[in-house]
C-alpha cells in the first residue's frame, strides 16, 4: 500500500484556484490529517513553491502552526475560521458520520502509543484497559488486555456529493495516515475493519417539510432519522449505503411544486388591487 496518492476531493470539484480558495483548500486539508508539506501538495496539486507561500501567510495570521518539521497543525483561531466557512458549504452536502475502523495490533505496541497524542487511560472491566486520544486528527482508542490488543479509529465527519467517494475517502484516510507513520516500522497492524455501520446525513427537502408540518424536532422512521443538527439543513439520516443512494435519487418534484406555489402567489400579490380601492 503506498502512501504517494492522488487524493480525491470531491467538496472541490466546481471550486476555481482563488487566493482565498488555496488558503481554505489547505486549513481543510490539514483538517483531515493530511499535514506534512508533501502530503499538501500532492493532495492540492500546486508546486512547492507556491505552498510555502501560502503556508508562510498562514503561520503569519496565526491559523496554522507547525508542531514538527515539515508538518503543520490548526491553531484555535484556525480552527474557528475553518469552521465558519464550512458552516454554510456543508449544510448543503451529504455528511459522512460515525464510521469506525477496528485493528488488531500485532507488535510494536509501545512505539505506536509514543505516537497516540495525549492519551488518557481508563481501567475497564475483565482487565481490559483502554487509552483514548489522537493520531494525527483521528480520534483513536487503543485496547489491550492479556489476551489481545487493538486500535479502533474514528473518522472525521467527511462531506461531499456521493456517498460511496466520501466513504471511500474516509478509508483511505485512515489507510494513509496508518502508513505514514508505521511503513517499514516496528508496529504490525492487522487489516482494518468496521466496527460500526457509518451514517450519512442527507439534506433533504421532504425532511425539512416533515419537520415543519409535524413541529418535530427529530422523526424516527422506518428509513432512517430525519431531524436537524446544529450548523445543518434538515437531513434524513441513514446507516445503510444503499439507503442512502435511494434517498439522494429520490425524484424531487417539492421543489418543482414549492417553486410553482411561489409564483402563484407572487402573481396574486401583485394583481391584488391596492387597499382601499372599493371601500
Amino acid at each position: 500500500m503506498s502512501s504517494k496518492r492522488k487524493v480525491k476531493r470531491t467538496v472541490r470539484k466546481s471550486c476555481i484556484h482563488t487566493t482565498a480558495t488555496i488558503q481554505q483548500e489547505i486549513l481543510q486539508t490539514i483538517k483531515q490529517g493530511y499535514s506534512h508539506t508533501f502530503e499538501l501538495r500532492e493532495c492540492l496539486k500546486i508546486t512547492k513553491q507556491r505552498l510555502n507561500y501560502y503556508i508562510r501567510k498562514l503561520v503569519k495570521a496565526g491559523l496554522i502552526t507547525p508542531y514538527a518539521k515539515g508538518t503543520y497543525d490548526l491553531t484555535d483561531t484556525g480552527k474557528k475560521m475553518h469552521a465558519t466557512y464550512e458552516k454554510n458549504k456543508n449544510k448543503q452536502l451529504i455528511q459522512l458520520e460515525n464510521m469506525r475502523y477496528i485493528l488488531p495490533i500485532y507488535g510494536g505496541f509501545d512505539t505506536l502509543m509514543e505516537c497516540v497524542r495525549d492519551p488518557k487511560k481508563a481501567i475497564l472491566n475483565n482487565g481490559v484497559t483502554q487509552y483514548t486520544g489522537k493520531i494525527k486528527n483521528l480520534s483513536v482508542k487503543v485496547i489491550t488486555s492479556d489476551k489481545s490488543k487493538s486500535i479502533e479509529v474514528t473518522c472525521e465527519k467527511w462531506v461531499g456529493v456521493n456517498a460511496y467517494e466520501i466513504m471511500y475517502d474516509a478509508r483511505r484516510q485512515v489507510e494513509d495516515t496508518f502508513v505514514g507513520f508505521f511503513n517499514g516500522g516496528s508496529v504490525k497492524l492487522g487489516y482494518p475493519q468496521q466496527s460500526m455501520s457509518p451514517e450519512w446525513a442527507i439534506p433533504h427537502l421532504i425532511a425539512e417539510i416533515m419537520l415543519k408540518t409535524t413541529d418535530s424536532s427529530q422523526i424516527r422512521c422506518e428509513g432512517g432519522v430525519i431531524n436537524r443538527s446544529a450548523g445543518r439543513n434538515a437531513d434524513w439520516e441513514v446507516d445503510n449505503i444503499v439507503q442512502a443512494t435511494r434517498v439522494m435519487n429520490m425524484p424531487n418534484v417539492l421543489d418543482e411544486i414549492n417553486q410553482k406555489l411561489t409564483q402563484q402567489q407572487k402573481q396574486q400579490e401583485e394583481t391584488k388591487p391596492p387597499y382601499g380601492m372599493y371601500m
